[in-house]
């Protein structure tokens, strides 16, 4: 079971660095607004699952309102990067510190039902796959 937690948490490492390659490699003049949103997305998003994680370890069986990512138009691409950065660590900095016990740890999901606080870990990790392959695919075209 470890080792599956474990694999949730690499994927999250991964992301800050890829993203940092794809716009050092397209020049940061070159990343077209719509990355940027998305880069600012994941930041949200993970705030908001830190809130979510921390809510599910403190609380029994707690009710999580759905995720709504209001759109940021404008965002500065250094910021972004630098608050998506700081989001990602603050989020897996939590992950890494918990115990088998927690990531059972149930919680009632607005949209999704009752679902464990792997499950939603697990529902991040699609959603950031999902931000890097758009963030990808807006960059090399």
């Amino acid at each position: 079971m470890l080792d599956a937690y474990q694999d949730l948490i690499d994927e999250l490492l991964g992301t800050p660095t890829e993203i940092r390659q794809l716009v050092t490699a397209a020049g940061d003049a070159a990343v077209p607004p719509e990355a940027v949103q998305l880069i600012a997305e994941l930041r949200d998003r993970d705030r908001a699952v830190l809130d979510r994680a921390q809510t599910i370890t403190r609380q029994q069986e707690p009710f999580l309102r759905s995720i709504h990512l209001p759109p940021r138009p404008d965002e500065e691409l250094s910021r972004a990067l630098e608050e998506m950065e700081q989001a990602r660590g603050d989020l897996v900095s939590l992950l890494i510190n918990l115990s088998l016990k927690d990531w059972a740890r149930p919680a009632i999901d607005e949209t999704e039902g009752e679902e464990t606080l792997a499950d939603e870990i697990e529902r991040h990790v699609e959603f950031d796959e999902n931000q890097r392959a758009r963030i990808r695919d807006i960059l090399s075209a």
